[in-house]
C-alpha cells in the first residue's frame, strides 16, 4: 500500500527511505513488447521499488499490474493532442497525491502527457523510449524536458539520435523451452500435428504487424508446405483487423492452414517449437510506429536456434545480422516472404539460417540485468542512488574535533544508534582544551567501536587525513560536530556504496533556519535546500544554473560526504594547506583522479550556523579564503563575478537603463531566497533581512577569495 503524500519524509527527516517511490505511466492497456519490458523490470526489481501506476487505455496490463501489488489506476485518453491535456491534468493531480520520488514514463504517448506535468512539479522524469518513430518531432521534445531517456535498443540497432540517451538492450524474458517440450505446448493449444512445417508470428493483430502479407504468403509458390500460428491479442486501436484478417485466409483458401491462438502466456518460450519465426513489421502504416523498436520475437528466436524471416528495414536486430542472420525480406511483398518460406523448407538451409543468426548466449542480457541498469538511472535521476538496497559495505565515521566539548556527545547519540556491528567512528582531537579529548575517551570506553586520536596542532584537512589512515573498512564517511545526521544517514551512503558503480558518494546538509530571523534568512540566502532538490521546479533550476547555490556531487562538503579511501588516496587526501573549502578541493581532484561521483538525498545532516552574524562573515570569509588559495578557476570566478556585480552598482545606478537591469538583475538573483523566506515563519521580517544578509555574505566571501588569491601569489614567489 503506497502511503498518502502527507507522510513522506523530507530528506531532512530521516526515515526509512529504503524502496523508490515511483509513478508509472503507461499509454496502452494490452500486454505487448513494451508493456511486457515493463513487467519484466517490476518482476526483477521486487522490493526495489514501491509502485502506482496510471494507465492511459484500459486493458489486461491493468491486471497484470494489479496482479503484482501495484496500485493501478485508468485514465482513457484519445490519440488527440487535446487529450493528451486532459490526462496531463489527472497526471498533476496523481503526482501532487502520491508524491513521487520519480516518474517513469514508458514509451512517448506516456512521455508525452507526463513530462511537461513532471517538469512544472519538479518531480524527475525518466522516459523509456521504445522505438524511434517520433524520435524528429514529439521525441526530441520530450527527451529535452526528461531528467534521463532510456532507450530499448538491441546491438545493430541504428544509431541513436538523442543526445545523451541511455542505451539499454532489451532482455531475454524466458528462457527456451526444448523443441520437444514447445511442440507439446503448441499441440496442447490446439496446432495440429498435420506434417506441415510451423511459422509463427508473436504479435498483437495490429496493420503494420504484416501478418496479413504471411497469410498472402500461404497461397505464393514456396509457402505450400506451411501452416501460419499467431500468437497474439487484438490491437484495442485496429478493432477490425482479426475479422479482415480471417476473411483475407477464407478469400486465399489458406484458412485451413492458419492457428489464431489468441493471447498465451509465456510465447517466447515457444520459440524452439517453430520451424520459423517471423517479424514482418511495415513502415507507414497511418497511427502506428515506422519500425520495432525492440522485437523480442526475434531475441527469442535467437535463443532457441530458431530461423528467422524479417524485414531488416523495420526490425532492428536484422539490421546487424550477416547476409546468413536471418532471411530478409520485404515485409510488403508476400512473393518475396513465400520464396523464403520456400528456401527454409529445406532443414540444412534452416538449421544453416539458424546457425548463422546472432544466438543469445550466457552474456545476453536478462530481466534482472537489465533492471539493475534501469533502476540505476531511476535511483539517480531522484537522486536516490542505491535505494531499495540493503547490505552494503562497512563504514568507518571520520571527525575531527577541537575545543567541542558540547557537542560531540550530541553527534555520537546521533550516529552510534546507525552503527553496524562492523561499522566504526574514528574521532580526530586537534589538541582541545576544554574537555573535548576526555570526553571523548570516556565514550571510547563504553563503545569499543570508537576511536580516539589526538593530533595537537592538526586542522580539519591533517585530522581526516589522519582518520582515514587508521579507517579499517573501505569506505569513509565524513561529518562535524554541529551536524545531526538524520536517521538513515549512514544507510544512505551505504546504500550508494552497494551498487559498486561510485567512489564518491555526495551528501546533503540543510542549514537550521529554526532560530531568529536572521538565521531564518541566513539560511534562505547562502544554502542550497534539499527538499528543493528533490522538487527541482524551474525556478529552483534556472535559478541553480544562474547562481548556484545547489548541490554538485563533485563539489562534496565535509558535512555530509563518503568516499572509498582508494579515491582518497588518488587524490591526496584532504588538502593540509587549506584552512577552507578544503573539502570543496578534495572531491574535485578525487574527480580528476577518476572517482565516480553521485549525490544522495538520503544521507541529510541538519547543520547548525554560527551563533551570531558576525562569527557567520568570519566562516564565509574563511571559505573565501579557502576559494583563492585552492586556485580553482570555478570557485574564485564565482566570488570575482559577484564582487565585480556590487561593483558595478554604482555605475547602474547613474542611468534609467542600467537602474532598470539593476533591478532586474537583484530580482531574479534574490527571486529563490526571497520565495523560501515567504513560506516560513515571520516571513516579512525574515524576508526583509534577504537582500542585506545576501550582500553580506558574497562580500565577505569575495574579499576572503581576493585575500587567499594574494597569499597564494606571495607563497608562490
Amino acid at each position: 500500500m503506497t502511503p498518502d503524500a502527507g507522510s513522506r519524509p523530507s530528506p531532512a527527516d530521516g526515515g526509512d527511505r529504503g524502496a523508490l517511490r515511483v509513478l508509472l505511466v503507461a499509454p496502452k492497456g494490452f500486454v505487448g513488447g513494451a508493456e511486457s519490458w515493463l513487467l519484466s523490470l517490476l518482476d526483477a526489481a521486487g522490493s526495489r521499488l514501491e509502485a502506482r501506476a496510471v494507465l492511459l487505455d484500459a486493458g489486461r496490463l491493468a491486471d497484470e499490474l494489479r496482479t503484482r501489488g501495484v496500485s493501478t489506476t485508468v485514465r482513457r485518453t484519445g490519440p488527440r493532442p487535446v487529450d493528451l491535456v486532459g490526462a496531463a491534468a489527472d497526471l498533476w493531480a496523481e503526482i501532487a497525491r502520491t508524491d513521487p520520488d520519480v516518474v517513469l514514463a514508458n514509451g512517448v504517448k506516456a512521455a508525452a502527457a507526463v513530462a511537461p506535468v513532471a517538469w512544472a512539479a519538479g518531480v524527475p522524469l525518466v522516459w523509456v523510449r521504445h522505438d524511434p518513430s517520433f524520435d524528429a518531432t514529439l521525441g526530441r521534445a520530450v527527451h529535452a524536458l526528461a531528467s534521463r531517456t532510456v532507450t530499448v535498443t538491441p546491438e545493430g540497432a541504428s544509431e541513436v539520435e538523442l543526445p545523451g540517451a541511455i542505451v539499454v538492450p532489451p532482455p531475454l524474458l524466458a528462457e527456451p523451452l526444448p523443441r520437444e517440450d514447445a511442440l507439446g505446448r503448441l499441440r496442447a493449444l490446439g496446432v495440429p500435428e498435420d506434417g506441415l512445417l510451423l511459422l509463427g508470428m508473436a504479435t498483437r493483430l495490429a496493420p503494420y504487424k504484416g501478418v496479413d502479407t504471411a497469410v498472402e504468403a500461404l497461397a505464393r509458390e514456396g509457402g505450400e508446405r506451411w501452416r501460419l500460428v499467431v500468437a497474439g491479442v487484438e490491437d484495442p486501436g485496429a478493432p477490425d483487423e482479426a475479422s479482415r484478417l480471417r476473411a483475407l485466409a477464407d478469400r486465399l483458401g489458406v484458412a485451413d492452414r492458419v492457428t489464431w491462438l489468441g493471447h498465451v502466456d509465456g510465447a517466447g518460450r515457444l520459440a524452439a517449437g517453430f520451424d520459423a519465426l517471423a517479424l514482418l513489421t511495415r513502415a507507414g502504416v497511418p497511427g502506428y510506429p515506422s519500425a520495432e523498436g525492440h522485437p523480442l520475437t526475434l531475441i527469442e528466436a535467437f535463443a532457441a536456434g530458431t530461423a528467422v524471416v524479417a524485414d531488416p528495414r523495420t526490425v532492428p536486430p536484422a539490421r546487424g545480422t550477416s547476409a546468413t542472420g536471418c532471411v530478409a525480406v520485404d515485409a510488403t511483398d508476400a512473393g518475396a516472404v513465400a520464396t523464403a518460406l520456400g528456401r527454409l523448407t529445406d532443414p540444412d538451409e534452416r538449421r544453416r539460417v539458424a546457425d548463422g543468426g546472432r544466438t543469445v548466449d550466457a552474456g545476453h542480457p536478462r530481466p534482472a540485468d537489465v533492471a539493475d541498469t534501469v533502476l540505476t538511472v531511476l535511483a539517480e535521476a531522484a537522486t536516490r542512488p542505491g535505494a531499495g538496497l540493503t547490505g552494503g559495505p562497512a563504514i568507518t565515521v571520520v571527525s575531527t574535533v577541537l575545543d567541542e566539548v558540547d557537542g560531540v556527545d550530541d553527534l555520537l547519540d546521533l550516529l552510534v544508534p546507525q552503527l553496524r556491528e562492523d561499522d566504526r567512528v574514528v574521532a580526530v582531537d586537534g589538541g582541545s582544551t576544554d574537555g573535548t579529548l576526555e570526553a571523548l575517551r570516556e565514550r571510547a570506553g563504553r563503545e569499543p567501536r570508537l576511536t580516539v586520536l589526538s593530533s595537537p596542532g592538526a586542522g580539519i584537512s591533517e585530522g581526516r587525513n589522519l582518520g582515514i589512515r587508521r579507517a579499517t573498512t573501505d569506505w569513509v564517511a565524513c561529518t562535524d560536530v554541529g551536524c545531526r545526521p538524520v536517521p538513515g544517514w549512514l544507510e544512505g551512503f551505504r546504500r550508494a556504496a552497494a551498487t559498486g558503480r561510485y567512489d564518491l558518494v555526495t551528501g546533503v546538509y540543510e542549514a537550521d533556519g529554526s532560530g531568529s530571523d536572521w538565521e531564518r534568512a541566513l539560511a534562505a540566502v547562502a544554502y542550497p535546500d534539499p527538499q528543493e532538490h528533490r522538487r527541482r521546479t524551474p525556478l529552483v533550476r534556472a535559478y541553480g544554473r544562474l547562481f548556484g547555490r545547489a548541490y554538485d556531487a563533485r563539489l562534496c562538503t565535509g558535512r555530509s560526504v563518503a568516499f572509498t579511501t582508494a579515491a582518497a588516496e588518488a587524490a591526496g587526501g584532504f588538502p593540509e594547506h587549506l584552512a577552507t573549502a578544503e573539502d570543496v578541493r578534495f572531491g574535485m581532484a578525487a574527480v580528476e583522479a577518476g572517482a565516480r561521483p553521485v549525490l544522495t538525498l538520503d544521507a541529510a545532516v541538519v547543520w547548525g550556523q554560527r551563533p551570531t552574524v558576525a562569527s557567520n562573515g568570519r566562516m564565509f570569509r574563511g571559505y573565501g579564503r579557502g576559494d583563492g588559495l585552492s586556485g580553482d578557476p570555478v570557485l574564485v570566478g564565482r566570488n570575482l563575478a559577484r564582487a565585480l556585480v556590487y561593483g558595478s552598482l554604482p555605475v547602474l545606478a547613474l542611468s534609467r537603463r542600467g537602474r532598470l537591469a539593476a533591478v532586474a538583475g537583484l530580482g531574479a538573483y534574490l527571486s529563490l531566497p526571497l520565495v523560501r523566506a515567504l513560506s516560513g515563519d515571520r516571513p516579512l521580517r525574515t524576508a526583509a533581512l534577504v537582500p542585506v544578509l545576501g550582500a553580506y555574505r558574497d562580500l565577505t566571501k569575495a574579499r576572503g577569495c581576493a585575500e587567499g588569491l594574494l597569499r597564494a601569489r606571495r607563497e608562490g614567489s
